[in-house]
This record gives C-alpha cells, sequence and structure tokens, in this order.
C-alpha cells in the first residue's frame, strides 16, 4: 500500500453516520426500557399505597367487625391492584392494643399469608407518635413483588426477580378506641 492510498483511507468519512448510529441506538433503548420500566414500577407502588390505605381506612372507621366483612374487604382492597397481577400480593391486617406502652396483637387477618398471633407483640409496631394508651391502631402491611417483562429478561441475566415493594399503613379508630372481630 503506498502512502497516497493511506491518507486516502484515514481521510474517508463515509461510513461515520451509521457508525455513529450503531453505538448510540443501544443506549438510546436501553434508558427507553428503563423509563418504561420505571415507570410502570412507579404505578404499581402507587396502587399499592391506595390498597393499603383503602383497607386501613375501611376498617378503622368500624367499632366492630365480622370475619367475614373482613375477608371481603381485603379481596376488594386487593382488586384495586388490577390489572396488575395479585397472586405475590400479601396482606395483614392486625388491630393492635396500646396498654402502658406495651403493643399486643388485639386481632389479626391476612390475605394470601398468614396472619399475626393474637396477643404476641406486632411484626410491625406501631410508632411512639402514633400509639396512645388504651386505643387501639389498625396496621396494615402489603407485600408485593412486581415482575414485568423487563424483570424477566433482567432475571436471566442475574439480576433477581422481580421488584419487591412493601407498605405499611396505621390509623387509629374512628368511632371508639377499639374495634372488635365479631
Amino acid at each position: 500500500m503506498n502512502r497516497s492510498s493511506c491518507h486516502r483511507i484515514i481521510g474517508d468519512e463515509r461510513g461515520v453516520a451509521a457508525i455513529e448510529f450503531a453505538l448510540i441506538v443501544p443506549i438510546v433503548l436501553v434508558m427507553l426500557i428503563g423509563m418504561v420500566y420505571v415507570n410502570e414500577a412507579l404505578t404499581v407502588h402507587r396502587k399499592l399505597r391506595q390498597v393499603t390505605a383503602t383497607l386501613t381506612d375501611l376498617v378503622a372507621q368500624q367499632d366492630e367487625i365480622t370475619q367475614q366483612a373482613v375477608t371481603l374487604t381485603m379481596a376488594g382492597s386487593a382488586s384495586l391492584l388490577a390489572p396488575y397481577d395479585t397472586t405475590s400480593l400479601k396482606l395483614v391486617l392486625t388491630v393492635i392494643s396500646n396498654n402502658g406502652g406495651t403493643q399486643t396483637v388485639a386481632w389479626s387477618r391476612a390475605y394470601q399469608t398468614t396472619p399475626e398471633s393474637t396477643g404476641n407483640p406486632p411484626a410491625f409496631p406501631v410508632p411512639a407518635s402514633l400509639a396512645l394508651d388504651g386505643v387501639q391502631t389498625v396496621a396494615v402491611r402489603a407485600d408485593f413483588t412486581y415482575e414485568s417483562i423487563f424483570s424477566a429478561l433482567a432475571s436471566a441475566f442475574g439480576a433477581g426477580q422481580g421488584l419487591v415493594m412493601q407498605d405499611t399503613m396505621y390509623e387509629r379508630p374512628r368511632t371508639s378506641d377499639t374495634i372488635e372481630l365479631k
């Protein structure tokens, strides 16, 4: 190869746009997929907050509630996650008694998981700023694993299975100091 052909090859700028395009497109696609995934995950988390807030609010409005009403209320609250699959949703509704600074589970019911044991300290105690002596507190804990097509792709590369979300909500009874389960 002579000197003039080397200068001609080095000075040739044809195809530069195609090479730049090939380098930039994967980065832009990853950013686009990431934005879609984050937006979807934020939407699911907002719906999970609605589930816990609704369940807590509906139970806190009662001074007594039947087991059937609790079951229906939990199922109805879980339906707020629609159109997302609720098979990984776990709800624990616990009414916590506060007596002399000691918190114990008055009663508990669960959706797709195990409820807390009556008389034991709660798994998620009421913050001291919310606990009033002699007044029960309604606590709802929600756990949800959000799986999208992107999380299936990520798990293929060893990045885990889904995005685990959790929310806890507390509220005092509105009509009395206690809520009796019948």
